[in-house]
């Protein structure tokens, strides 16, 4: 068994069991676990102090967990350590381990910007909050932007956002900064940390009284509804309630024209034909003008 992981070689604390079944073991006898507070005080008596930080040790462990995993899967993935008793990679992780290859996948695209964070000296409260905070949903919301550039451009980003926000970044905004930040900035701390704040700025709506519009939100927005809008659910819309239908098309037609500079003519409705006129002179009309734009 391997021994519990630990961060820049810190030791491991008195009374931090070594290994992943001493965490386990070291919470007690399933039947004995506490299911009510044990003393009746504000402050931890000396048994729940010692179960605290016996439950804590388990927690922190799964903290790095996933950095150990994905690094560990991409050494026995690269150098075949699998093949004396499996064909395959994906087999291996399977039956050895219960885990998908999809999920081996992203274990291992995570480890590198895991391991670069965990590693980081930033200093202050920062260094404390990367060691906290930092889980697998973050890490792996920053994997678009070590892929796309490198893992000190990752970095740099969750720091920044670390900086502004501190213990109250989440995965979704480290998501939005990455979508947000501009390619020029990439890797350039300095740039990326005035990148982040303008993020931050837009998404807060600092200085403007009004609620916050995030923009990379609203561009997901419209790439789902362009997608959505297709001819039949239209159709099916209009034969539900054709007033409404035309309304809110007739709203977003002139509001996207007026904001993105795309002209757009929207005919006027044609009059209902009148119900006291013959059906052969409205067609009849309608076959003049026809032949009078022909021609």
């Amino acid at each position: 068994m391997g021994k519990a992981i630990t961060v820049g070689n810190s030791p491991v604390a008195p009374g931090r069991p070594p290994n992943a079944i001493e965490l386990a073991r070291a919470l007690g006898d399933s039947s004995e676990l506490p299911d009510k507070q044990l003393a009746d005080t504000p402050a931890l008596i000396a048994a729940e102090q010692d179960m605290l930080l016996k439950c804590e040790s388990a927690l922190e462990n799964l903290r790095f967990a996933f950095w150990a995993a994905g690094k560990a899967l991409q050494v026995v993935r690269d150098a075949r350590l699998y093949r004396a008793q499996f064909t395959t990679f994906e087999e291996y992780t399977q039956t050895r381990w219960d885990i998908t290859p999809q999920y081996a996948g992203k274990l291992i695209r995570t480890w590198r910007v895991a391991e670069s964070l965990f590693l980081a000296r930033p200093g202050g409260d920062l260094e404390t909050i990367v060691s906290k905070r930092l889980g697998y949903a973050q890490a792996w919301a920053l994997v678009p932007l070590v892929e796309a550039h490198s893992v000190k451009a990752a970095t740099y980003l969750y720091l920044a956002l670390l900086k502004a926000k501190g213990a109250q970044v989440t995965a979704a905004l480290v998501q939005g900064a990455v979508e947000a930040l501009p390619k020029e900035a990439m890797a350039h701390q300095k740039r990326t940390e005035e990148a982040v704040a303008a993020y931050l700025a837009a998404l807060e709506g600092e200085g403007t009284g009004q609620s916050a519009i995030d923009p990379v939100k609203t561009v997901r927005a419209l790439t789902k509804a362009s997608k959505s809008f297709n001819a039949a659910a239209l159709k099916a819309a209009m034969e539900h309630s054709p007033e409404k239908t035309r309304q809110a098309v007739r709203t977003l037609i002139e509001t996207l024209s007026e904001t993105t500079g795309i002209e757009v003519i929207i005919a006027p409705e044609s009059e209902p034909q009148d119900a006291g006129a013959p059906a052969g002179a409205a067609s009849g009309a309608g076959a003049s003008e026809d032949a009078a734009a022909a021609a």
